[in-house]
């Protein structure tokens, strides 16, 4: 077989193993301890928690934020519109747990173009502590992952922490895949950004900052028109000379009922995002998935016994690392679930491909065409002559 074959795929298996170094670095780090803060010299954090929809296990990861070691914090919970069955949810958890500041608002924001920016303008509005942490609805913390969060800025130059991402409770295939995904290869990649090349990949689950900073970039309406408004915050937190910090303790993501369907349809549109983002570097992700050039490599070998052979090695090595990285987030679960892995790297190099035939997304009931940097627009209009978010500063 010719080696030009085979060197893409052990180039693979090398990055690979970079992530998986990278992650248990993080992970590690994130384990060890930082030394307590008194009550007193913590600041109030107000935590936005935009909801949309029943999620799976919703009334208990609300809960869990009920449950925070932390002196001083609110939790705001932003819905649109008073249909939304997700409002009853959040109405039970004020009443259930009167010890804590719970805020509910309804509003009905239609300034942007981003759903979840558009919920949480209003309980931004709302919000009265110096600290903001947006969470989503399907996040579920360890009782010290406020305070946990917020250690990070004794360093007075740290602007912005996110969390790396954890994901639990599956009980179908869609959510094993997402949860898979999520903790083999997102987590991974995240962790070899920061930790290798230095370039803080911030992801929405958890964003922890000050008020005052993210007011002096233009407040939450900076980011209403795109897609990645995690990313363009982080971006903006890093060119406003702001350090980003990306914490090893990793925050729990709750997938357990979702659909194959479903996890294919989240990551196209995340493939188009990134696509959107990376330009050119996005065939850097071609070398994250040694499974899929496998199978490239067999193909091109015209089926050659000696490729099949090197492919079925490259999908035990594979998984073998994937079983690897649940231990180390502490999945117990059957390790038969790691014979999904080849399924779910083939699936995502079909999904990688998606992004060239197409930058249009639908999101809660409206097309979109995503532009460079995430940048929406509506399908059939150009895109206004706005300032950019780094302008907006």
């Amino acid at each position: 077989m010719n080696p030009l074959l085979e060197f893409p795929v052990a180039a693979s298996l090398a990055a690979c193993i970079l992530q998986f170094g990278s992650a248990w670095k993080a992970l590690r780090n994130g384990r060890r301890a930082i030394g307590p803060a008194g009550d007193g010299e913590l600041p109030g954090v107000s935590i936005l928690k935009p909801l949309k929809g029943v999620d799976d296990r919703l009334l208990d990861n609300l809960e869990s934020f009920c449950r925070l070691d932390y002196p001083r914090y609110e939790i705001v919970f932003c819905v649109q519109g008073a249909s939304d069955p997700a409002l009853r949810v959040a109405r039970r958890v004020k009443e259930t747990h009167p010890e804590r500041e719970i805020v509910v608002v309804v509003g009905d924001c239609r300034e942007g173009l981003n759903p979840k920016v558009n919920n949480m303008m209003p309980g931004y509005a709302a919000a009265r502590y110096p600290f903001v942490l947006i969470s989503d609805s399907n996040v579920s913390p360890a009782p010290g992952y406020l305070r946990e969060a917020m250690a990070h800025f004794r360093d007075p130059s740290v602007g912005l922490v996110s969390h790396l991402v954890r994901g639990i409770g599956a009980k179908t295939l869609g959510a094993r895949l997402e949860n898979q995904h999520l903790n083999t290869f997102i987590l991974p990649s995240v962790s070899l950004l920061d930790r290798m090349f230095g370039m803080p990949c911030v992801v929405g689950k958890s964003m922890l900052m000050r008020r005052a900073d993210l007011d002096a970039m233009g407040g939450l309406a900076s980011v209403k028109d795109y897609l990645a408004e995690d990313y363009v915050l982080g971006e903006s937190f890093r060119k406003a000379g702001k350090k980003v910090v990306i914490s090893g303790s990793p925050v729990d993501n709750v997938n357990v009922y979702r659909t194959p369907r479903q996890f294919l349809s989240r990551h196209a549109r995340w493939n188009r995002m990134r696509f959107s983002i990376a330009g050119a570097g996005y065939f850097a992700e071609l070398f994250t998935n040694p499974v899929g050039l496998s199978l490239l490599m067999v193909a091109a070998a015209a089926g050659d016994a000696e490729a099949w052979t090197v492919a079925g090695g490259v999908a035990a090595a594979k998984m073998a690392m994937d079983y690897g990285m649940q231990r180390m987030l502490g999945d117990r679960s059957s390790p038969g679930w790691v014979l999904l892995g080849p399924l779910r790297d083939v699936l995502a190099g079909g999904l990688w491909f998606s992004a060239f035939f197409s930058q249009n997304v639908e999101w809660r009931g409206r097309t979109l065409r995503i532009t460079r940097g995430s940048r929406l627009v509506p399908v059939g209009e150009a895109p206004a002559m706005e300032p950019t978010a780094e302008a907006a500063r």
